[in-house]
């Protein structure tokens, strides 16, 4: 019979890894100003787009793909000032 020490919480190291807890993941809870599918005006033009895509990078300006409606071209990529 094998007769284990007891493992403090401190002393993790000493734990096979497949005895370790996992620990929750906690993942960002960012909201964007647009939502998939909303109808949108460019500012610059004041034609309205549909937004199709977006992506966001930490500590920088949403960028939103949009395709503009009753024109036949293809998405176009905006930053989130230009829109309203």
């Amino acid at each position: 019979m094998t007769i284990h020490t007891p493992i403090s919480h401190s002393n993790r190291t000493a734990l096979p890894r497949s005895l370790l807890g996992r620990r929750p993941i906690r993942k960002a809870e960012y909201q964007f100003a647009f939502e998939m599918g909303e109808l949108v005006t460019l500012l610059c033009t004041s034609e309205p787009a549909v937004i199709v895509g977006r992506s966001q990078t930490i500590d920088c300006i949403d960028e939103y793909m949009i395709e503009l409606v009753e024109v036949d071209c293809d998405p176009l990529r905006v930053l989130d000032f230009q829109i309203a």
